[in-house]
């Protein structure tokens, strides 16, 4: 008699939990506050990164969803801080260093709640979409002169 194959199961926690950690390593790339190419290329490295820590901690899924956190949180993250710099001059270092904190505030968060994650995803996803309106209305006047 053949033996039964095993159903693969995975469930929100898992998924949570992997979502948290690319976001954590993504918020920790985005601290360099780096624009276009430079910041193309920071989140490529947070995604091979969480990538490879997603694939041995939960397999192929792991690492997909660690992907997806850490592109999220690098591209809105590293937007944050280059605005900031860009405004206070040398002292964006310290919003970098407040960034990093709440990295590991959201790492603590992924793997022994998880279910906060999803808050943060809702926050990254709010900040990100509103700091895109913000400039969007910035240059709205800028277009129309053309």
């Amino acid at each position: 008699m053949r033996p039964r194959a095993h159903t693969v199961r995975f469930s929100t926690v898992q998924i949570l939990t992997d979502l948290g950690v690319g976001i954590a390593i993504g918020m920790l790339a985005g601290t360099t506050g780096t624009k276009g190419g430079a910041r193309g290329r920071m989140v490529l490295l947070a995604v091979i990164v969480a990538l490879v820590i997603g694939f041995f901690v939960d397999s192929v899924l792991g690492a997909v969803l660690g992907g997806v956190g850490a592109a999220l949180g690098c591209v809105v993250i590293s937007d944050l801080v280059f605005g900031a710099s860009r405004r206070e001059g040398s002292g964006g270092g310290a919003l970098g260093f407040i960034v990093a904190l709440c990295a590991i505030v959201v790492l603590a968060i992924a793997l022994f709640f998880s279910w906060p994650i999803i808050l943060v995803i809702l926050g990254l996803i709010w900040l990100g979409w509103s700091r895109h309106q913000r400039a969007q209305r910035k240059h709205a006047g800028l277009r129309v002169l053309r």
